[in-house]
């Protein structure tokens, strides 16, 4: 197999990347400081009595809607546009009144803040920079090594694509849930939020490899059905898979938090997609 010679440019993202995550002071704003000592607060008196669970869910609820309210002071006055600006918050009047609000958002409260503070600047850098390094190490192939991988498993499969691509449904939930088990004891050692670069990387990798490799050769083999002539299949499977968002939206909406400018929590939903299933990003996966 051909060695390849990386450009020097993978220097600088590996020092961009590790000056993001090395950071290990971020600075949040006062009130979503006051509101995670608050919340957990609110965690330890939960075991208590169901009267101390209504009184600390009020006042975390309190919270939430003050905060939710535009600050006077604020530069910039943004327009509320109800679903993409703001959300409104559920009622919670039927709830246990234990888990999260799923999808809260108001754009007043986001701020740009600082490279290394928990703002979308250092996010928009740091999806910059990881996708950068997957472009540069593995999907461009004069530098990277998705060509060279997929050749390997070629190879061992004798061209046999459906081979391939099983090979490749086996290899990629070994590395993706095999590195988020180890994520406990690799936090130890790293730290959060640079866990998640070590977590994601060979994983956007081996999908990118295993889905443009299963669109390639989606039709090899035998075809007992083809239904790409018939005028409604193509709208309805986009349909479908726009519903299928909907039920994965809770835990991706956090962003900020998937790719760890934020430090990544454990969050119990309680309104929402949660409302339909218990499960939602496997009734989501099922749909797309």
């Amino acid at each position: 197999m051909e060695r390849r010679t990386n450009s020097p440019l993978i220097l600088v993202i590996t020092a961009l990347v590790a000056s993001l995550y090395g950071v290990s002071a971020f600075s949040p704003n006062s009130s979503n400081l006051e509101g995670t000592r608050l919340k957990t607060t609110l965690t330890k008196s939960h075991t208590s009595k169901n009267a101390r669970h209504l009184q600390s869910f009020t006042a975390y609820d309190t919270l939430l809607r003050s905060s939710a309210e535009p600050r006077s002071g604020d530069d910039i006055s943004l327009p509320e546009i109800p679903f993409l600006t703001k959300t409104t918050l559920s009622d919670r009047s039927n709830d246990l009144k234990l888990g999260e609000d799923a999808g809260v958002f108001d754009i007043k409260n986001e701020k740009w803040g600082a490279l290394g503070e928990e703002g979308w600047f250092t996010f928009s850098a740091a999806v910059g920079a990881i996708m950068t390094a997957v472009a540069i190490l593995w999907v461009y192939p004069p530098t990277g090594y998705a060509d060279d991988f997929t050749a390997m498993l070629e190879k061992i499969a004798n061209g046999n694509s459906h081979i391939v691509t099983l090979m490749y449904g086996i290899i990629f939930p070994i590395v993706h849930s095999g590195l988020a088990s180890l994520r406990p004891l690799g936090e130890k050692f790293v730290g959060a939020r640079a866990w998640r670069v070590v977590f994601a990387f060979p994983s956007l990798c081996l999908a990118y490899s295993w889905i443009t490799y299963f669109i390639s050769h989606a039709h090899d083999g035998f075809v007992f059905y083809d239904i790409s002539q018939v005028g409604w299949a193509h709208t309805a499977a986009w349909i479908i898979n726009f519903i299928s968002f909907f039920f994965l939206y809770p835990s991706v909406y956090n962003l900020k938090e998937v790719a760890a400018v934020e430090k990544p929590k454990i969050h119990l939903w309680e309104t929402g997609i949660i409302r339909i299933t218990r499960h939602p990003q496997f009734v989501g996966q099922s749909l797309w």
